[in-house]
This record gives structure tokens, C-alpha cells and sequence, in this order.
């Protein structure tokens, strides 16, 4: 290594060694910048929801989002159905949180839209389990939507709650 190229890595050398001797950094570890987390709130509660279509009047879109594990959204009996909430604004999504009735999707995606017309997938799969899916994800959008595909059994999609974090 030319003697120029070592006086530059000497200061951080240095730095690195003195982290070791302080215990604050084991040796083999290098340090970096912590790691951002996913926030906790629910951006989606109390925001405006729609859907593709409703069972009826007892299970609308607003349902999903409304914080109240003892309502739910329930689509019409075919596929595709769709439930999308309107965040407001754009938003920086690492998380969303399905809660499924019984019924519900064993394909679909999760997609985001700066306008609500023109929509990206940001999750996907044709292996749903249904319970409680806590999935994370990366993306940026004003609306998140789950767009069922294939559902699980021969009613519509229902969700008590459709969080996004």
C-alpha cells in the first residue's frame, strides 16, 4: 500500500481501535449507523375507505379501518375485490396489518398509488393464510389497497382491520 493511502486510513484506523479498547465496539464489528424502524401507529385508522364492492350495507369499507375489532369489510362473492384506504397524503409504508374473518384471500397484493388510478405491488403472494397477517413492506404512496384474487372459500373477502404502519 503506497504511504499516502495509509495516512488516510491511519484517523479512522485509530478511531476504530479506540472503540475496541472502550469496549464499545467488539473487534470484526464495524460501526455504522443504527437501523430505522417501522413506526407503530396506525395511519389508517379513521381514514376514508372504499371498496370494490360490499356484502351489503352491514359491512362497509369504513369498517376496516375504524379501530373496532368487532366490525369488518365484506366484499361481493366473486374475485377480483379490492379494499383501499385514502391515507391523506403520501406516505412512507413499511408495515401493513390484515386482520381476516374467516373469509378470506389466499392470493393477493398489496399495492400503492400517488393518485388512486395507477397502482405498484409491493407484496404479493398466492399462499395467504388468513388470521392475523402482520406483513412488512416497502413502499410510498397516498392510497394502499389489498387486491384479492383468490379467495379461500366461496364467500367474498372480509376484514375486521386493515392497518398500515
Amino acid at each position: 500500500m503506497p504511504l499516502a493511502s495509509s495516512r488516510r486510513l491511519l484517523p479512522h484506523a485509530l478511531a476504530v481501535a479506540s472503540l475496541i479498547c472502550t469496549g464499545l465496539v467488539l473487534p470484526g464489528m464495524v460501526p455504522t449507523a443504527a437501523a430505522a424502524t417501522c413506526a407503530t401507529t396506525n395511519i389508517a385508522q379513521g381514514k376514508t375507505a372504499t371498496a370494490s364492492s360490499t356484502e351489503n350495507a352491514s359491512f362497509p369499507a369504513s369498517n376496516a379501518v375504524d379501530g373496532n375489532t368487532g366490525t369488518r369489510w365484506s366484499s361481493a362473492f366473486s374475485d377480483p375485490q379490492w379494499l383501499e384506504v385514502d391515507l391523506g397524503s403520501s406516505q412512507s409504508i413499511c408495515q401493513v396489518g390484515l386482520n381476516w374473518e374467516a373469509a378470506y384471500a389466499t392470493a393477493f397484493q398489496l399495492q400503492t398509488s400517488a393518485d388512486g388510478t395507477n397502482w405498484t405491488t409491493i407484496y404479493s403472494t398466492t399462499s395467504g393464510t388468513g388470521g392475523t397477517q402482520t406483513l412488512s413492506v416497502s413502499g410510498t404512496g397516498r392510497y394502499l389497497r389489498m387486491y384479492g384474487t383468490a379467495r379461500a372459500t366461496q364467500y367474498g373477502y372480509s376484514l375486521w382491520e386493515f392497518q398500515v404502519f
